[in-house]
């Protein structure tokens, strides 16, 4: 009777053994283990491992689908790699079928059970399979016993998800520079101090910064954990690439199953929830900017628009990440993104669209994203009514709120800039035109120029429309149309200059 047993491991990288790659050895591959794991380039894929009298096979966690399937005379080394990295119980196989040049040399992380036990269990199937013996259920046997004793020597852990624990990448500032001041001078400062005197203001004060300091720090971890699945998912499409040039025939390879789960890309519902987090980390560093250091809030915002960025590659487009309305951003978090992004972070932000730099209160209160109450990997689920009460979830303004176009046209008046004008010069020539009037449109959404001849240009941006024919009018008209509002304005009052972009 053949009997399968099946362990939950964590792939973590797989070398090919060859020399131009300076892994000729077994030893080799697992100094290049070490080496990625020192610059944090190991990125896990869960799956589950079974083995049984035929062979070992690899398959998909979720779905149960096979990924691989190493017949036990095509794995030709197995053994432990133990406190070498930060995943301390390691499994390695050498697996070379006859279609291959090069064996190939894979490294699971044995998170459940212990390695020693997995390689027990796979070494005594070899011996079985190679010498006709009847070892293994012997070997099943005491991992059993193993497993069982372990289990008895585990207190179970309380199911209720905790707060996470103390000392993550963000820490806030000693909160004693929050004190309340021991004596006052006048009635003035006594009003304005006085919900600082109160030690009980004073302590929830210290408690509700605390609780912002925990939310962004789940974020950032929860954001790492992504942009890490977007970095392997590069990797593997990138190594599945490699080998299908060198293949000779479609047919599947060894290892191209594994390659294939990893280099699956994220659903666009985790686009969309790490998007989240990036504008709930954004609110928390502006509202946390005077409370933590080490790093400091303007230090943590050039560090997040690395992953955004990645993130904005990924998509494709930027219409997903344009579509993310909430969270909505504070002002206070809109204002201090503009005092201290870069050029080029500052041409990412803008490219985003109204969802991200346009603040809660300059939102109509009917088009208001309802609150967003994020979902954190590590279970903990803060208290509800810390978000309700957030600025990026309560600001809003009695005024009509101001228009995004507005603000790219400040230095002029609306009834400066829509009416008409004549387009002759002061020479009294009309420059070889046909008393054509000056006309303005405005951008209905970012476009990218494709080649010289086109502009990139920014949602609500105003532009002059040039009405003239050319030997492509139809393609011009099309391509135009598409991105200009249908109705637009003449200029009155604009004089030539007075406008930099579309001409």
């Amino acid at each position: 009777m053949q009997e399968t047993s099946q362990y939950h491991v964590e792939h973590l990288s797989t070398f090919m053994m060859d020399k131009t790659e300076s892994i000729a050895t077994v030893d080799d591959a697992i100094k290049k283990l070490v080496l990625l794991n020192s610059k944090d380039k190991i990125w896990t894929q869960e799956m589950l491992l079974q083995v049984n009298d035929k062979a070992v096979r690899l398959l998909d966690i979720d779905t149960q689908e096979e990924l691989e399937n190493f017949p036990l005379p095509t794995i030709h080394h197995c053994q432990t790699v133990l406190n070498q990295t930060r995943y301390p119980s390691i499994l390695l196989l050498v697996c070379q079928d006859t279609e291959q040049h090069r064996p190939d040399i894979h490294f699971f992380y044995c998170d459940e059970v212990e390695a020693e036990m997995v390689h027990a269990d796979i070494d005594s199937a070899l011996g079985d399979n190679k010498h006709g013996k009847k070892m293994r259920p012997q070997t099943l046997k005491v991992n059993q016993e193993k497993m069982k004793r372990h289990r008895e020597t585990i207190i179970p852990a309380s199911s209720a998800p905790k707060g996470p624990t103390p000392g993550g990448r963000v820490a806030a500032m000693n909160m004693q520079a929050l004190a309340p001041p021991t004596k006052t001078h006048g009635p003035d400062v006594e009003r304005r101090g006085s919900a600082q005197q109160d030690p009980e203001s004073h302590e929830k004060l210290a408690q509700r910064i605390e609780k912002d300091v925990q939310i962004l720090n789940c974020s950032l971890d929860d954001i790492e954990v992504f942009v890490s699945r977007l970095q392997k998912a590069a990797e593997a499409f990138s190594q599945l690439n490699q080998r299908n040039k060198s293949k000779k025939s479609k047919k599947k390879g060894p290892a191209d199953g594994m390659l294939t789960l990893r280099a699956k890309p994220p659903s666009e519902a985790e686009f969309i929830d790490s998007l989240q987090k990036l504008k709930l980390a954004f609110n928390l560093l502006a509202k946390l900017k005077k409370h933590i250091q080490n790093p400091s809030a303007s230090e943590l915002v050039h560090f997040l628009f690395g992953p955004l960025d990645l993130v904005l590659q990924s998509c494709g487009s930027p219409e997903l990440p344009r579509s993310v309305v909430s969270p909505h951003l504070s002002r206070d978090a809109v204002d201090f993104l503009r005092g201290h992004l870069s050029p080029k972070e500052m041409t990412i932000f803008e490219l985003l669209g109204d969802g991200w730099t346009r603040p809660r209160a300059d939102w109509p209160r009917d088009q208001c994203a309802p609150t967003y109450f994020p979902k954190f990997r590590n279970g903990w689920e803060p208290p509800a009514e810390l978000f309700r009460t957030s600025p990026w979830e309560t600001e809003g303004s009695g005024e009509p709120p101001r228009s995004p176009i507005s603000n790219l046209m400040s230095p002029f008046k609306s009834d400066e800039i829509f009416g008409t004008q004549s387009l002759n010069s002061s020479n009294g020539s009309n420059n070889g035109l046909t008393s054509l009037s000056r006309k303005y449109a405005k951008i209905r959404y970012h476009f990218v120029a494709r080649n010289a001849n086109e502009l990139s240009v920014l949602q609500d941006e105003v532009l002059e429309r040039d009405e003239r024919d050319s030997p492509n009018d139809a393609y011009e008209h099309y391509d135009r149309d598409a991105v200009l509002e249908p109705r637009y304005h003449e200029c009155a009052g604009c004089q030539a200059g007075e406008h930099d972009r579309g001409r």
